[in-house]
């Protein structure tokens, strides 16, 4: 009896220490698929309802029809309830989609096909909501000034740039002493915005040299800048009146290699000796060399230009120098050019406006309200 009851015991602890055969995974219920909204035609999201067991993975198939052929297009953690299929390109075709739960052993249980589903573009991206909105805020700010500018852009107010207002003192030093007033549009291609902004102040120095009739040298390192500087020297001759005092060979290409082009614009100096010295636009390195050649010439010097790490130097050697933005709000500054104008006015304004946000965003993370920040997250 004791004997039975301990081989008993013995085999009872062995068939419970076993363990029992693996329930199979049953298939995914409730699958569906849908566009992803405010994308560009690229993805669907598959979602289902997780089954009890979970399985070792999940299997998502797609097929161009339910009869096949299925095809993997990617799998899921057990605890998953959705997967994203992203296409290569946006394609306008009919997909049909199914979910497999893939058991320990490999065994899968496949859900039914479910679609027709097509990956659409959408029109317009809600999550970007916030975009439009600045863009149509700085729109109507641009249209508001623009229109008071036409009314009177005398009377719209400009903060006095120092430098700016040297330019017109150093040209009529330059007419004083009957030397030439030296122009340096910077090193970079004509795309550049500081560049663009060089040409539109060399337009408004041109004119003013005219008037003076006083010589303007512009030296180039871009081929392109300086067929672009003869046209505004051209125009700026013209509009004040004295077309025949331009002098085409004024306006030089030295060379597209940085350092020569540095040379060549210090022999100009040392040679001809220019009174007037503005270096306006994108400069690098070479800054500080032309700047320090130009003071031991004993030319007033005027630079500008939206390089942070340019304008150490400049205003160390130069005798008013241009900071970022000054730069660009100088051709607005000297020509009162409604369009122009307008556009800086509105910039400011709408800097005022983000100062604002940025102000009312700290209050609302540190009182906690969060809803705030969440508004004008771009996604």
């Amino acid at each position: 009896m004791f004997s039975f009851t301990f081989s008993g015991l013995i085999t009872a602890a062995i068939l419970l220490g076993l363990p029992g055969p693996a329930r199979a995974a049953s298939a995914p219920m409730e699958v569906k698929v849908d566009d992803v909204p405010n994308d560009d035609g690229r993805r669907l999201e598959v979602r289902w309802r997780p089954v009890d067991p979970p399985p070792a993975e999940y299997r998502i198939e797609r097929a161009p029809s339910p009869e096949g052929p299925w095809e993997s297009v990617g799998k899921a953690a057990p605890d998953a309830s959705s997967y994203v299929d992203v296409f290569d390109d946006a394609n306008a075709r009919d997909w049909y989609y199914r979910v497999a739960a893939v058991g320990a052993d490999g065994t899968a249980a496949v859900g039914d096909p479910v679609g027709p589903v097509q990956a659409s573009q959408s029109v317009f991206n809600s999550d970007r909501t916030i975009v439009l909105l600045f863009i149509v805020v700085f729109s109507v700010l641009i249209g508001y000034f623009l229109d008071q500018a036409r009314r009177g852009a005398e009377r719209m107010y400009i903060r006095r740039i120092p430098g700016i207002d040297a330019i017109e003192e150093a040209v009529g030093r330059a007419t004083e002493m009957g030397r030439p007033v030296l122009y340096v549009p910077g090193i970079e291609e004509m795309y550049d915005i500081q560049t663009i902004a060089s040409m539109l102040i060399l337009g408004k120095v041109a004119e003013m040299v005219a008037e003076y009739n006083t010589e303007i040298i512009v030296a180039n390192r871009v081929p392109f800048v300086m067929t672009v500087a003869e046209e505004v020297v051209r125009q700026g001759f013209y509009n004040a009146g004295r077309p025949e005092a331009h002098k085409p060979e004024n306006i030089r290409f030295i060379s597209d290699e940085q350092f020569a082009f540095t040379a060549g614009t210090n022999g100009i100096m040392l040679r001809e000796r220019p009174a007037t010295n503005l270096y306006l636009g994108r400069f690098f390195a070479e800054s500080l060399i032309l700047a320090e050649t130009g003071f031991q010439a004993k030319a007033i010097q005027v630079a500008g230009t939206a390089e942070v790490t340019q304008l150490p130097f400049f205003i160390a050697a130069c005798d008013y120098t241009l900071i970022g933005e000054e730069l660009f709000a100088a051709s607005a500054y000297l020509s009162r050019e409604p369009r122009i104008l307008s556009t800086l006015k509105a910039a400011d304004w709408f800097k005022v406006l983000l100062v604002v946000l940025i102000v009312a965003g700290a209050l609302s993370e540190t009182f906690g309200w969060g809803d705030f920040k969440a508004a004008f997250e771009v996604k």
